[in-house]
């Protein structure tokens, strides 16, 4: 497909300019007319969408629904069944102070959106984040990846054929394209990525002092703790890490297990994992394939040094370079300064490092920037509650993996390192929204007590304020 062109682009981005008034000033009704139509155009497509994601990158069916699919038409239906709400005027308490001020929060659009998006899931991440947009009341400029031409080429023509362009249009392009939407002034951007391209992202819009929200990534830990049941946290891990082989923002990064379930946790990983994918996972219809060469490259040299420099591997390790192909593998031994340990992976190869205390487990996810996910296996709440403590995270989840971003009434997102902002639901309404502070006041302004003059009864007025609070 085509790049667009950059005279495109301004083309596209003054018409939505001009067009965010209208848009801005939309009722909840046409709001919900618009992600319901984007709903049944969904459905219509889930064949073409299953095709889409296959041709990408080798993804199956079943996990196209799944990962692709089921959480998009969730997401849709939550949002409009819940928008109405959303968008009316919510009162805050009366202050003692002010007896005769409602004071309420307004929900607005913050106006002409950009939003960016990856290749990893090429379907499920364009469309959640654009129908918050939408909710939210904004226009939208949707950049797309240009590593899933498959897919972008079925969004946009589902995003032509259901929307003008002065209200949501499809960009295509790489780094020249995406530079120059970076030199417009929007008033919102929603980019989701890694934390080298979003600290470039946050410079262009600190330049407009344009509002952000970046859901970025890094090393997520899993802990396991002593008194598990051990095969079905591998199981867990498992289906948490390979899904989309391992290209996923949320997957596991690396596990932190008790010293003592060493030689129990690597038999079952070689195990499970043939029970999952066979003897070959190369002929499983359930694995996915890295999504380019470059990728491919990236971490396969991170799998050869690791190797050079003492790493074990559990299980897998096998390549092919013509199908981009990794197996699924576990791996040991790492060494601290190995990009595998380094630098967040988003494939298909999960570190073990093996703990004795608590503490030590602690300390080593302190030692590394805030990630994105921190999952938590124990039968013992104090074990879950102290990890939490004292560890930081965008997010968490016990005893289960990535199932937190599909809770309709969680936010996800990052802190620091690993994102700003939050998405989803109600949280995603509320990113493209600014929450405007209006203070109503009745009969008499609350600021004639402190009008000019300032006499001893203004004097008197603060003592009484004082006291009152």
């Amino acid at each position: 497909m085509a790049y667009t062109t950059l005279s495109d682009i301004d083309k596209i981005y003054r018409s939505q300019v001009q067009n965010k008034s209208a848009i801005k000033h939309s009722t909840s009704e046409k709001r919900i007319g618009w992600i319901k139509t984007l709903l049944r155009r969904i459905n219509s497509e889930e064949k073409a969408i299953e095709k889409a994601l296959y041709q990408d990158f080798h993804k199956s069916g079943i996990e196209t629904i799944i990962t692709e699919v089921l959480s998009v038409q969730m997401e849709l239906k939550h949002i409009a069944k819940h928008l109405k709400s959303w968008m009316k005027d919510k009162r805050v308490g009366r202050s003692l102070m002010m007896p005769n001020v409602n004071g309420y929060l307004h929900y607005e659009p913050k106006g002409n959106a950009l939003i960016i998006t990856p290749w990893n899931y090429p379907f499920q991440l364009p469309i959640v984040h654009l129908a918050s947009a939408i909710a939210a009341g904004n226009t939208v400029i949707l950049k797309l990846s240009e590593f899933s031409p498959y897919s972008n080429q079925l969004i946009s023509k589902i995003i032509s054929d259901l929307f003008p362009k002065d209200h949501i249009a499809v960009v295509e392009g790489a780094v020249e394209e995406t530079t120059h939407l970076l030199g417009l002034k929007f008033d919102h951007i929603h980019f989701t990525g890694s934390p080298k391209v979003g600290k470039i992202v946050m410079e262009a819009a600190s330049k407009n002092l344009t509002d952000i929200t970046l859901e970025l990534g890094g090393k997520s830990p899993a802990v396991i703790d002593k008194n598990v049941n051990l095969k079905q946290v591998v199981k867990n891990l498992i289906w948490a890490k390979f899904v989309n082989a391992g290209q996923t923002c949320i997957a596991p990064d690396y596990i932190l297990a008790h010293r003592h379930q060493k030689h129990q946790i690597e038999e079952l990983f070689r195990k499970e994992l043939e029970e999952a994918f066979g003897s070959d996972p190369l002929n499983s219809p359930d694995y996915a394939r890295i999504i380019n060469e470059s990728q491919f490259e990236r971490l396969k040299e991170g799998l050869e040094s690791a190797k050079n420099l003492g790493a074990v591997i559990i299980s897998g390790g096998r390549l092919d370079a013509k199908l981009n192909y990794i197996e699924p593998t576990v791996i040991t031994n790492v060494a601290a300064t190995n990009p595998l340990m380094t630098d967040e992976i988003f494939g298909p190869i999960l570190p073990i490092v093996y703990y004795s205390q608590n503490q030590e487990a602690i300390d080593f996810i302190n030692s590394k920037e805030k990630p994105l996910a921190l999952y938590i296996f124990s039968k013992d709440s104090n074990f879950s509650k102290h990890i939490i403590r004292h560890t930081s995270a965008g997010s968490t989840c016990i005893n289960d993996a990535m199932i937190q971003i599909m809770h309709p009434n969680l936010p996800f997102g990052g802190i620091n390192n690993s994102g700003i902002g939050q998405s989803m639901g109600k949280f995603g309404f509320k990113s493209f929204s600014h929450e405007r502070a209006v203070a109503d006041v009745k009969i008499m302004p609350v600021s004639s007590m402190f009008w000019f003059p300032y006499t001893e009864k203004t004097n008197k007025m603060i003592q009484w304020i004082r006291r009152l609070f």
